[in-house]
């Protein structure tokens, strides 16, 4: 195995453990928000309008707030999923020059920016049923956007990856050679 690939792969693994970790944050995450959205209806009417005075959030603002929470650390979830599983097939097969790593790739990067359009949409139609109970008609802002950085990067990085299975499929593997022991 060549230097660079050896690198290569090194790097893979550390991103594997680093998408595992993620996702295991993402997780705490999200089941922490919905802890907190589900503990919102048992806050004591007169400690909650005290909290609220305090730090200016509105009880819809929080209600929100753990919504998007949840949705958002449950598709970054999914994507760290995916993508550990991706750098493990790579890692299992020595390689990321391969037709079916390449494919992937390919498929990661589109998982990714489906995931940023979802998490979007949904988002974007809990802020709009917020807008929409909120007394007052208060404005409630969520900052949020589509991604299309992560998705691209693995569909660029697949165009690499399946160049490199081809050059790899061209070149004929070098038979290895036998040492003789000569008396």
């Amino acid at each position: 195995m060549s230097k660079t690939l050896s690198t290569i792969l090194t790097i893979f693994k550390v991103v594997k453990i680093v998408a595992k970790v993620i996702f295991i944050l993402c997780i705490i995450g999200g089941a922490g928000c919905l802890v907190g959205l589900a503990t919102l209806p048992l806050l004591d009417l007169a400690a909650a309008a005290e909290f609220i005075a305090e730090e200016g959030i509105e009880l819809g603002a929080a209600y929100l707030a753990c919504i998007t929470g949840a949705v958002t650390c449950a598709g970054e979830a999914v994507f760290a999923f995916f993508a550990e599983r991706y750098f493990g097939h790579v890692l299992e097969s020595g390689t990321p020059f391969t037709f079916d790593g390449a494919k992937e790739s390919f498929r990661l990067g589109v998982t990714s920016i489906i995931i940023s359009v979802v998490v979007s949409v949904v988002v974007g139609l809990a802020l709009a049923v917020a807008q929409l109970m909120s007394s007052g008609g208060a404005q409630i802002d969520v900052d949020m956007s589509v991604s299309l950085t992560t998705g691209l990067f693995f569909m660029f990085m697949s165009l690499i990856f399946k160049y490199g299975a081809e050059v790899k499929a061209a070149v004929p593997e070098e038979p290895e050679q036998k040492e003789e022991i000569i008396f």
